[in-house]
């Protein structure tokens, strides 16, 4: 929403900031600032700070450094022609997790240029080391429930190609998959597939080689959402009664991880419960097990108190975010 208006200015922007105590007590703040400088032009300012533990030092006591700066706009080169965004500065590039994921560099961008069933983007940038980081990609959706894409990055030397689709074939079920190569060296696939089987439950299943070679410059780092190993995966979820309960087994590494939440009322609060762990079936132990219960205050405030059973460790966060 905006609430300050200059010169036919904008502006909106979100605050946020954390503190928790696990092993130790540490923090971090973020700042993100937008102005929307008319005609369909935008500009950006982010700013944060690591997660480090207190107390902050520094020369102003706060080590808040700017993570991104950027104007963007949104239209056509040429009137009557197909509009697209266009973004110079700090760049946001997500086209796949296999390949061009997360590219914070420095440079240009157009994306969502579309043409029918067709649209494309790119970008080209430079990397704090001052190497060339840059791509494409290639998007089709030719049908209804029919998506495919075509994405090709070169960071610096390294050449990598990635092709991925998604089809729909009725509304509770959806199939996907992805290939990936890094040239003159590795690659990589992906297949998944879910169904909901009725209201409240949904089963799925995967198949997957992802080596350890396998690694682009930008790829996905997150283990939750791309992890290395060769093998199927299942998994379920279900919504019944209040409660939300997942499973997920991965062959590749004979490891289950599960989560079970629920939101309990007591004196007119809500309080979000949740138990989350894993078991691997090769060694017979559970690496994570923790307990959390997470509350969030009519002030804004979220507080979240847990226990973190492995490591007999406690952890207490509270945290605050403004949006404006």
């Amino acid at each position: 929403t905006p609430v300050v208006m200059a010169a036919n200015l904008d502006f909106t922007g979100e605050i946020s900031t954390k503190a928790e105590y696990h092993e130790k007590f540490g923090g971090t703040s973020e700042i993100e600032l937008s102005a929307n400088l008319g005609n369909d032009l935008k500009a950006g300012l982010s700013l944060g700070s690591i997660k480090q533990a207190f107390p902050w030092n520094g020369v102003l006591g706060w080590p808040l450094t700017v993570k991104g700066l950027w104007l963007e706009t949104n239209g056509a080169i040429i009137p009557g022609t197909p509009e697209f965004t266009t973004r110079i500065g700090t760049l946001n590039v997500n086209y796949s997790d296999f390949i061009a994921h997360g590219i914070k560099t420095t440079g240009i961008s157009m994306d969502k240029l579309t043409m029918g069933p067709v649209t494309i983007g790119g970008y080209y940038s430079l990397n704090q080391a001052q190497n060339r980081d840059r791509g494409a990609y290639v998007k089709v959706n030719p049908l209804e429930g029919i998506e495919a894409q075509a994405t090709v990055v070169k960071a610096e030397d390294q050449l990598s190609y990635a092709v991925s689709t998604t089809v729909q074939p009725m509304e509770q079920a959806e199939v996907s998959g992805t290939y990936a190569v890094v040239h003159e060296e590795t690659d990589a696939y992906r297949i998944n597939g879910k169904y909901q089987v009725l209201e409240g439950l949904e089963v799925r299943a995967g198949y997957q080689d992802v080596s350890a070679e396998f690694k682009p410059t930008n790829m996905n780092k997150d283990q939750k959402v791309l992890k290395t190993g060769t093998g199927f995966t299942v998994g379920a979820t279900a919504n019944q009664f209040g409660f939300d309960v997942t499973a997920d087994y991965a062959d590749y590494d004979k490891t289950v991880d599960y989560s079970v939440a629920r939101t309990l009322s007591l004196a007119g609060m809500d309080f979000n419960t949740k138990l989350d762990g894993n078991y691997n079936f090769n060694t017979s132990k559970a690496t994570n097990l923790e307990a959390t219960v997470a509350y969030n205050a009519p002030n804004g405030l979220e507080l979240s108190v847990g226990y973190d059973l492995i490591n007999n460790q406690p952890k207490v966060a509270a945290g605050l975010e403004l949006q404006f």
